[in-house]
């Protein structure tokens, strides 16, 4: 692993020196690029070049100028992927850096020809906006973290790893109340327009989409809106299934790969 380094506003990581594939990857909400680390470790064994970004406002990247709205975010993506001359780039995104990433690689065509989608919030059932919505009222005003952390522990399961547990709600208690509300009122406005849908239409290149026990996107849905996509589910994980369940979910990567590359 390299030191840290900056590119178009954003910190990162480098793992791996290989030249056979470009791996970026992206954590989610509340999250840095330690939440990707299991992924990384894994694609730098296959001779590859990957890069682990901290989002603006996340991890070690300052905030950003124009806002955390999804398409804001997406374009800084595109930015960072540009200034690095990153090309023929996979992108692997966890959560909300999912639906992030969705929106980047959808605006690029020829840079990015591959996406891995980690229990995103895309495709999702009827409502889905009105509860992301919802959920982003109760926390504007969540100064105490109290509902964050109910959140956050929401999203394992009763036989969860308590260590790994207690890192991640440390870890995401970090960022600002700002942090933690803007981007998901971003993500409700993104999906009541519809957006990742229009992302997903757009989207003609290799698809993997790997889900926990309550994922967010509705498989047939995500089926019906992109055909081509690989669409699996971890067994006993929550949210978190490059942290709970690494085998699994880059055994499932390993083979996508083989697959489309």
């Amino acid at each position: 692993m390299s030191d840290r380094h900056t590119a178009a506003g954003m910190r990162y990581r480098t793992y791996g020196h290989g030249d056979r594939d470009t791996f970026l990857l992206v954590h989610g909400w509340c999250g840095d690029h330690q939440f990707m680390e299991p992924v990384a470790r894994h694609l730098a064994g296959r001779h590859a070049r990957v890069v682990a970004v901290d989002m603006p406002g996340h991890g070690a990247s300052p905030p950003p100028p124009d806002g955390y709205g999804v398409a804001h975010l997406a374009a800084r993506l595109r930015a960072f992927a540009v200034a690095l001359d990153l090309r023929d780039v996979v992108v692997v995104g966890h959560s909300l850096g999912g639906v992030w990433s969705l929106a980047a690689v959808a605006g690029d065509r020829d840079r990015f020809t591959g996406l891995a989608l980690l229990d995103s919030a895309v495709a999702g059932p009827p409502g889905a906006a009105d509860t992301v919505e919802q959920t982003a009222r109760s926390l504007r005003d969540d100064t105490s973290g109290a509902v964050r952390e109910s959140i956050v522990r929401s999203y394992f399961l009763p036989g969860s790893d308590p260590r790994l547990v207690e890192w991640v709600v440390t870890r995401m208690a970090a960022p600002s109340t700002e942090v933690a509300y803007e981007p998901i009122a971003g993500l409700a406005a993104y999906l009541r327009a519809e957006e990742d849908v229009a992302a997903l239409a757009r989207w003609d290149r290799p698809l993997l989409f790997v889900g926990s026990n309550a994922p967010f996107a509705d498989y047939a849905r995500l089926a019906e809106l992109a055909p081509r996509a690989d669409i699996g589910q971890a067994a006993g994980s929550g949210h978190f299934v490059q942290l709970e369940v690494p085998t699994q979910t880059n055994a499932m990567i390993s083979r996508h790969l083989q697959l489309t590359r």
